[in-house]
């Protein structure tokens, strides 16, 4: 080789390790855009009335009580932090850039830890992805978590561990890391609960490294200290400060409960960042030559975009949670027409809180007796792998729409005993107390709110029918519920079946003003109850001018099953007369072929009618699985 060949080398590497280093830098980027698209999409972007919801079943209130409460727990300094930061989901785009930007210091912090730097930098997400996995998988396990700040509590964890990590790094002498471990421990488990504890298995992790490459035996000692300090000091915490926690929870301190079978994949994002740092601690990096594979020197991409995948993947995908928590934000507002657009959007099966909340508003609108049955029916099941009720995602909401006070102030608490204090229970605390007139109930949990930072003027505002009860009855609002609640004030029992026993309590009432009685034909009519039907039909046809088509309807096909009743005074119209005609004209037709055969052709013909309903709806009262393929 001469030495012209040499010389055109020599300046050509330079050159190329240049050009190497300007790539991984555009791809770094590249990829943080990525990453920062990918966390606005899943929040902001498909979850936004998740966020929302989130933060109403969860508090944070500017008092010393409420800082107290907080912390009385393991790891009560990062719940109370969580609850502060998981309250800005209110505005769900600014909770969403709070949470990105943690995020992205939960990478940063990452990259410090382990000395991540050029190809290496994109395993610096993974734990941030991982942690976002902790809030995508959740669906309706949102409304059973008893760890208030949850999201943000796993953030905080993490970013615990992560600076106990690059500390303890700085620290060489091995009587300094003993001391360093045990203060750790002793001032992290407090905070940070298990999180702490899996800081200190770290160390163990650290110090066994080095005994293993460096042959330092003096590295036990630290390592002893780490091992005996994660056993010993939660129990020396139980003995004299958290005596009130379960013993056998003690390492498991803000740890959500994923017990079930079916639940443990729920686990999925912590055995991610578990992984992610057991690895990261014990890998043994090397300098980068030219002879690194190309596998070597992808992998880091690789890993960043499969765990991209994975969030993906296992994020939770529901279109009925989805239009529920639509629902419910529109219907707390009291935007029933918005109800209504919701409903007509949907495309999958409704589960039973979506055909609720529809029957809910077409009532408020005046318009059920018209149209209930244009609407789809549906009983698909809840889409979670944790035992969750109707009663539990609803339940207060729709006892107070439909008068049930008592019932809405009962499961307020039944849920505040297991759950805590949220937002969402103090609202209906407040609402039932008031219409009860139970001035001091009121003033107590609305005062609660009165010190939050969303909830400050919604309190307010119903301060004004705290201190002055006789208002109520100037809000159509209020007295809509008032009306409904003249006879059924009384606990009588409802075993947790919401609408089994809203449905039955309206349909076998008697009499009542005509909210009352309109409510309890519509009842009957779900539950197609002929004997319960008739006494309610008669009583509105003596007192309205105008029945309702599906009253109609259903007094016509009664009549003709049973012939048990005179309906030659009621006034039917021409067009439903007609109508139902041509349904008996048609069922003779039909009459010799198998039902399933038949039932699309009645659906085309008599779809949105209560005769459709009536013969190829199974009711919730049937106990049996009801299919939307015709409304499809």
């Amino acid at each position: 080789m001469n030495a012209q060949t040499k010389k055109h080398r020599t300046e050509a590497a330079p050159k190329a390790l240049k050009h190497t280093g300007k790539f991984i830098k555009i791809q770094n980027l590249t990829l943080l855009g990525f990453f920062v698209l990918f966390i606005l999409y899943q929040t902001i972007g498909q979850n936004a009335s998740f966020l929302w919801k989130t933060q109403e079943l969860d508090l944070f209130a500017f008092n010393q009580r409420y800082f107290l409460d907080a912390i009385e727990g393991i790891g009560g300094l990062s719940v109370y932090l969580g609850s502060f930061l998981t309250q800005f989901f209110y505005i769900p785009w600014l909770g969403s850039l709070i949470y990105l930007a943690l995020l992205l210091f939960v990478s940063y912090l990452t990259s410090k830890a382990f000395n991540l730097k050029g190809r290496a930098i994109p395993l610096a997400f993974i734990p941030s992805l991982a942690l976002l996995l902790t809030m995508c998988e959740l669906g309706y396990m949102i409304y059973i978590l008893k760890i208030n700040g949850y999201v943000y509590v796993t953030v905080l964890g993490v970013i615990g561990i992560l600076w106990g990590i690059i500390l303890f790094q700085k620290i060489k002498r091995i009587h300094f890391q003993v001391i360093y471990i045990l203060a750790y421990l002793l001032v992290g488990y407090p905070v940070f609960g298990a999180y702490a504890l899996f800081g200190g298995g770290l160390f163990l992790l650290y110090t066994l490294k080095s005994v293993a490459l460096e042959k330092n035996k003096a590295a036990l000692i630290p390592a002893v200290t780490a091992l005996s300090g994660i056993f010993l000091i939660p129990i020396v915490y139980y003995q004299f400060l958290y005596s009130q926690t379960i013993f056998k929870n003690l390492s498991f301190a803000l740890l959500p409960a994923f017990n079930t079978g079916s639940e443990k994949i729920l686990w999925l994002p912590f055995v991610l960042i578990a992984l992610f740092f057991i690895v990261a601690v014990l890998w043994k990096q090397g300098k980068e030559s030219k002879k690194t594979t190309f596998v070597r020197k992808s992998a880091p991409v690789f890993l960043f975009l499969s765990t991209l995948v994975i969030v993906a993947a296992f994020s939770y995908k529901d279109e009925n949670l989805k239009t529920e928590l639509a629902m419910q934000s529109a219907s707390e507002k009291g935007n029933w027409n918005e109800v209504l657009r919701i409903a007509q959007k949907q495309k999958d099966e409704p589960t039973r809180l979506i055909v609720m909340n529809t029957n809910l508003a077409l009532f408020k609108l005046n318009l059920a007796g018209d149209k209930m049955f244009n609407y789809k029916d549906g009983n698909k099941a809840i889409n979670t792998p944790g035992n969750i009720f109707p009663m539990q995602i609803a339940g207060k909401f729709f006892y107070y729409q439909y008068g049930k006070l008592n019932y809405c102030y009962r499961w307020c608490m039944e849920e505040m005993v297991e759950f805590k204090m949220n937002a969402n229970n103090l609202k209906y605390f407040v609402l039932s107390a008031t219409l009860n007139k139970e001035t001091a109930l009121a003033n107590k949990y609305n005062e609660v709110l009165k010190s939050t930072l969303f909830y400050k003027s919604w309190a307010e505002k119903q301060q004004v029918f705290i201190d002055d009860p006789e208002t109520i009855m100037t809000v159509p609002e209020y007295t809509d519920i008032m009306k409904l609640n003249a006879f059924n004030n009384v606990l009588d029992g409802d075993n947790s079946m919401l609408e089994t026993y809203l449905l039955n309590c309206s349909a076998y009432s008697r009499g009542g003003n005509p909210a009352l009685v309109t409510l309890s034909i519509l009842s009957n009519l779900q539950m197609k109850n002929i004997e319960r039907f008739w006494p309610g039909f008669f009583l509105y046809a003596r007192t309205h001018d105008r029945i309702p088509v599906h009253f109609q309807e259903a007094a016509l096909l009664y009549y003709y099953l049973e012939h048990k009743v005179d309906i030659s005074q009621v006034k039917f119209d021409k067009q439903v007369m007609d109508d139902f005609q041509l349904l008996l004209d048609f069922s003779k037709k039909q009459a010799n072929y198998p039902e399933e055969t038949t039932r699309k052709l009645y659906f085309n013909q008599f779809g949105g009618t209560f005769w459709y309903y009536y013969f190829f709806v199974n009711t919730l009262m049937e106990k049996k699985k009801e299919t939307s393929d015709y409304y499809n």
